[in-house]
């Protein structure tokens, strides 16, 4: 090595010395990426709700949080996923009632949906509309369609996004209500549940706006009613299926953050207090109102206490319904 040379080299690592002694503000300040899992396949409604919200936490707590999709199981994966991460905040569940109505319909699941994480706030919550395929059924109300279906015995189906979710236990309910023999047919998450209703693979599916919104243009799916206990302000040509003489269907649903159940009480009061301050923003109240959604924005302990008694609930209904648990 010549003389010139290891001055340069002797000069360089005398900068790497200070550099460590003094403490790298890059490597010191660098914070490991969050993740939003989303028990969900791209593209529909708790997609991108879970989106919008990495993108607004992220600006808010001042650091990368991405989504990742993990579909499958009636959302058991992705909840399964979350409540066997680290309690450091950096794995947060974004899920919907699946969450408290699994417990009944598996026999056994590999986490305790209750004692394995820790609820931290509701995000949003929002009827459902029920949509018929266009080439299943001429149909405009929900009264034609019933009058189709017993007219044609083993002809109808209808899609959920998963075994147990609201669109099935619903679905279940309107057979039984109505006196129908449609067939459920399971998907990995709204999206796919709405492009077979588009393809005409099932006649009917009891889906978020926001799912079944883009779909509307084509012609190829009709809204027929809709949850809850009055018309939405988005779709006020669409009546409830009280309205339409078959009440009972005035649940609505929801969707809300969870973390591993042994996270620090400050890291949850954080990102409970963080998306308070998201929900509140004007653009993204707006953004909601859009998607169909009313903001959340309960305590925590409040959240915590109503998810208790949505088991409980959930499971009186599916017993009602006669669904087997796997």
């Amino acid at each position: 090595m010549s003389t010139k040379t290891r001055r340069s080299f002797l000069a360089f690592a005398a900068q790497v010395a200070c550099l460590a002694s003094l403490g790298n503000p890059v490597w010191a300040q660098s914070k490991p990426v969050t993740r939003i899992v989303v028990p969900f396949a791209p593209g529909g409604g708790g997609d991108v709700l879970g989106r919008l919200l990495a993108e607004k936490l992220s600006v808010e707590l001042g650091q990368t949080i991405i989504v990742e999709n993990r579909p499958g199981g009636s959302a058991t994966i992705a909840t399964d996923v979350v409540a066997k991460s680290a309690p450091d905040g950096n794995t947060i569940l974004l899920t919907v009632p699946l969450l408290v109505q699994t417990p009944s319909l598996f026999k056994k699941l590999p986490y305790d949906a209750i004692a394995d994480l820790t609820p931290v706030i509701d995000v949003v919550t929002s009827p459902l509309w029920v949509a018929v395929s266009t080439s299943r059924t001429s149909a405009r109300t929900v009264k034609e369609f019933v009058a189709d279906v017993k007219a044609h015995p083993g002809k109808h189906s209808f899609a959920s996004l998963g075994n147990g979710s609201s669109a099935h236990l619903l679905g279940s309910q309107f057979n039984a209500v109505a006196g129908l023999d449609m067939i459920h047919v399971p998907y990995k998450g709204s999206a796919p549940a709405s492009v077979a209703l588009v393809a005409g693979e099932v006649s009917l599916t009891i889906l978020d706006i926001v799912t079944l919104k883009p779909q509307l243009a084509s012609g190829k799916i009709r809204l027929l009613g809709v949850t809850g206990g009055k018309r939405s302000p988005l779709t006020p040509e669409v009546p409830t299926l009280a309205e339409q003489g078959y009440p009972g269907f005035d649940l609505p649903t929801w969707a809300g953050l969870f973390v591993p159940s042994k996270t620090p009480p400050e890291i949850v009061r954080k990102l409970h207090a963080a998306t308070v301050k998201v929900l509140h923003q004007p653009d993204v109240v707006a953004r909601l109102g859009g998607l169909g959604y009313m903001p959340g924005g309960q305590s925590q302990e409040s959240f915590a206490k109503g998810i208790g008694a949505e088991k409980v609930r959930w499971a009186e209904l599916i017993g009602k319904a006669g669904i087997q648990p796997d």
